[in-house]
């Protein structure tokens, strides 16, 4: 009887380990890819105001601008 049910645990254990592993790596990816979007569209906003303050449109030379 022991025999079999210690069996019966190692034959489930490492489908379960690995199932585990899976589902807290994939729940750390998904919080990983919670985070992208946000700091993309800061990069951009921070861009957007950056020219909307100091660019007036006009064509700079490179006198201007090295």
């Amino acid at each position: 009887m022991a025999s079999t049910l210690a069996r019966a645990i190692r034959f489930w254990a490492y489908p379960a380990a690995i199932i585990a592993l899976w589902v807290v790596v994939s729940a750390f990816s998904l919080t990983q890819l919670a985070t992208v979007l946000p700091s993309l569209a800061s990069g951009a906003a921070v861009q957007r105001s950056f020219q909307d303050r100091d660019y007036d449109g006009a064509p700079r030379s490179c006198v201007d601008v090295c």
